[in-house]
């Protein structure tokens, strides 16, 4: 069986008017989102209701229930975790749990608490943990309590403490339950093969009768032990292995570590990322072959320490874990719950497995719950990478289609005085017109509006009438499309608006274009093009004031127009003669060194680039809030 979904109200940041209902798939089960979002509680919430495998004592305190924003407490919390598929034996073995839900068995795994304040002053919490949907069924007890334990792994884990051997090591307790060691724990019968028993009881009596171990507990016994015992109780003392005792103590002699690197014969301790690779697949190794209980395992930023490239094995190790078992294999299918900030992990998971938590509600991005289409997620699973992966991190976004949008518009925002880095606005780089397929990952089907505002800054891809000669005869030019066209075109830049995203085609041919068509901003665009092209035996001070001179000429010319002035400065760009991303750079830094305050600098530039920068710049939430409705008229949704 499997975890279908877990429920939680009053519990943390999910009040009861905006409780957590999180739909789980079988396997791997992806929570990206920016902090304080709610991630972790959403991983605490099954380790309240089901208990979890190792040294974690967990009981809620009144800190564990959700505050009001009047600041008051409420007094009561509800956490529910629904089992489904449940195998024909565990539906016998659990059924007076079960709850026959119009002829599916489910198994409801509900805690129900209340914050009690003393007369003295005080608070304490009185919980209670039974079955039924409204924890209205038996209480939860013995086997089926055993059974349900999930198998959590914190973050920021002392993975070699874990792998060390001592008193209740988790080492030996992941031994301990594996199947394998089952028949380990006794002495083999006549004729079979000697158990892990008989090799150490036979270790343990080479060791003793090893002539300076006995020297050793002889001296101890004679010299200092004899002289400290009562007559009627002689103290004697054994040196040994000390696997006389129960099977758990012999476990619990056990390490697991990593062999030397190669070219090396000596054990030397391994970084903190290898130790915790090595301990997640002590732990997957369990959930997935022992029989008697639910492989469901918890897992927070598993990235810590890791190397990026590990983060991507270890994906992909994770997803052949948490994938189907195929008829005739042995083992169990493992269901987790993973949350991340590593775009890297993001990137390497199939985008159906990732939640998006935004705010204390969930946005699974399965198929069928976004506005992303079969082909879709097809598309991103192959380009999704990690550099583009970081908008699952964003409190706001700019789809941008090139290099010269991604290296200007940060430089642009910080002039304005609304740098995307102070914002957390993250820009990603499709390069190309797809700029859709990454904004439908934030749009619903059920319009439900998701509160981080994405800017598409597109081309608008029509040269002005003064570029007819440069793009030739083939190209139409703004004065040769007829109205109707040029509406539907403008309709298609942007179609894709709608919830939290919001199109801001460029206003004329391109970005640069439009730069250069500012009279402010002219002469910048000019030097940053005239130094990315390069002129023969001029430093970059004399090529600034040349550059700088020729268009001081042509603005004093009447006969030329800001198109005209444009194309001239354009034309190297177009003609390929300098690189757009080169161009970009150079003038991203001359900007930077402009003298302009904010204000002085924002009515430089075109409206559309303005408009953009304060939409993603928003006080946190305005996306879903009165801007979010008068810009996409979406609705407010709740905070």
């Amino acid at each position: 069986m499997h975890i279908s979904e877990i429920h939680a109200s009053g519990f943390r940041c999910f009040g009861p008017d905006s409780p957590l209902s999180l739909k789980l798939r079988r396997g791997l089960n992806i929570l990206v989102g920016p902090n304080d979002s709610g991630k972790t509680a959403i991983i605490d919430a099954p380790r309240f209701v089901l208990w979890t495998r190792g040294d974690d004592f967990l009981r809620l305190d009144p800190g564990d229930f959700h505050v009001k924003p009047d600041a008051t407490k409420v007094g009561d919390l509800f956490i529910r975790c629904t089992f489904e598929s449940l195998t024909p034996d565990e539906e016998a073995r659990f059924l007076e749990w079960c709850s026959n839900e119009a002829g599916t068995l489910r198994l409801h795994v509900c805690l129900r608490a209340s914050l009690r304040i003393a007369a003295g002053g005080g608070e304490s919490v009185i919980t209670q943990y039974r079955a039924g949907r409204n924890a209205d069924g038996l209480p939860l007890e013995g086997d089926l309590r055993e059974y349900l334990k999930s198998t959590y792994l914190r973050p920021l884990r002392d993975a070699e403490r874990e792998l060390r051997s001592g008193r209740r090591s988790r080492l030996s307790r992941i031994l301990g339950a594996l199947p394998a060691m089952s028949s380990q724990a006794a002495p083999a019968q006549l004729g079979q093969p000697e158990t892990l028993r008989d090799t150490m009881n036979q270790a343990n009596a080479n060791v003793e009768a090893n002539p300076a171990v006995q020297a050793v507990q002889s001296d101890v016994n004679t010299s200092y032990l004899e002289a400290l015992s009562f007559a009627d109780d002689p103290l004697v003392a054994t040196l040994g292995l000390g696997v006389k005792g129960s099977f758990d103590q012999l476990l619990e002699r056990f390490e697991l570590y990593l062999n030397p690197s190669s070219g090396r014969a000596v054990r030397l301790t391994r970084g903190l990322g290898y130790n915790n690779l090595l301990f997640m697949a002590a732990e997957l190794l369990l959930l997935q072959s022992h029989p008697d209980q639910v492989p469901f395992l918890l897992l927070e930023e598993p990235e810590a320490h890791l190397h990026p490239q590990h983060q991507t094995l270890f994906m992909q190790v994770l997803e052949r874990r948490a994938a189907p078992i195929a008829a005739g294999e042995a083992g169990q299918q493992v269901q987790v719950v993973l949350s991340t900030h590593s775009p890297q992990l993001a990137a390497g998971a199939n985008l159906d497995a990732v939640v998006m938590v935004l705010g204390h509600k969930v946005f699974p991005l399965a198929e069928g719950m976004t506005k992303l289409e079969a082909d879709d997620y097809a598309f991103l699973r192959r380009f999704l990478d990690a550099t583009k992966a970081n908008l699952f991190f964003a409190r706001g976004l700019v789809i941008v289609e090139g290099d010269a949008e991604n290296i200007l518009l940060p430089a642009l925002a910080a002039k304005i005085g609304r740098p995307f880095g102070k914002h957390g606005v993250s820009i990603v780089n499709v390069g190309h017109r797809g700029l859709f397929r990454y904004s439908r990952i934030f749009q619903r089907t059920d319009d439900t509006v998701v509160p981080v505002p994405v800017a598409l800054v597109p081309d608008r891809d029509i040269p002005p009438d003064a570029a007819a000669e440069l793009v030739g005869g083939d190209r139409q030019t703004q004065g040769q499309w007829d109205a109707v066209a040029l509406t539907e075109h403008m309709r298609n830049l942007s179609k894709h608006s709608g919830g939290a995203v919001r199109a801001f085609p460029s206003e004329q041919w391109t970005l640069e274009f439009d730069l250069a068509r500012q009279p402010a901003l002219a002469s910048l665009v000019h030097q940053a093009v005239q130094i990315g092209k390069g002129r023969a035996n001029r430093t970059r001070t004399q090529i600034i004031e040349e550059a700088r001179a020729e268009v001081d000429a042509w603005q004093a010319d009447d006969a030329r127009t800001v198109d005209d002035i444009a194309v001239l400065i354009f034309t190297p760009l177009h003609k390929k003669h300098v690189s757009k991303a080169v161009v970009a750079e150079q003038l991203a830094a001359l900007i930077e060194e402009l003298p302009d305050d904010a204000a002085a600098f924002r009515v430089k530039l075109p409206a559309y680039l303005v408009t953009a920068i304060e939409y993603v710049t928003a006080t946190p939430g305005a996306a879903a809030g009165e801007e979010q409705a008068a810009v996409a008229d979406a609705g407010t949704p709740p905070a």
